[in-house]
């Protein structure tokens, strides 16, 4: 009863968690070429006169793969994003990488959808993770990766 079934636990089942924001830091990490970026809430805070009051600066928190790791797992999911199961994510005009995720709820037909993913997949702005839970028949690639979508065309032509 409490062992790991370490088979399930390797593609995220049973005990495996995780939140929105580690997943969004795996996507930047992929997309930072295996190094880890240190996150922040605000980027930057501003007077009500418009002056700049205090600028975060990004960091690091480390290199967690191999520079080389990173580019092929990019190739992955730009494939992803082209032609596999994310292909809702698609933005005409910036190459997007991605991954879908469906883990089991035990409920049948009921799912928890994720999708992550950054843009554009060359030259990296963004990372973006969406996790919508118990899903009828909700699958990353059906219901979170629109919603990906919608977050990186804001962020990226807003």
């Amino acid at each position: 009863p409490n062992s790991i079934d370490a088979g399930r636990l390797a593609f995220g089942q049973t005990t495996m968690l995780a939140t929105p924001l580690q997943m969004a830091m795996v996507a930047a990490t992929v997309g930072n070429g295996g190094v880890v970026p240190r996150p922040y809430v605000v980027q930057k805070v501003v007077a009500p006169d418009g002056s700049v009051i205090r600028n975060t600066k990004p960091g690091n928190l480390g290199r967690a793969i191999k520079p080389q790791t990173a580019a092929d797992l990019t190739t992955m999911m730009v494939a992803v994003v082209q032609g596999g199961t994310g292909t809702a994510a698609q933005i005409p005009g910036i190459q997007v990488a991605g991954k879908t995720g469906t883990a089991e709820t035990g409920v049948d037909n009921v799912y928890t959808a994720w999708f992550v993913c950054f843009a554009p997949a060359d030259n990296p702005q963004i990372a973006v993770a969406v996790v919508l839970e118990k899903q009828l028949n909700g699958f990353g690639g059906v219901v979170s990766a629109p919603i990906a979508k919608a977050v990186r065309q804001s962020l990226l032509h807003g």
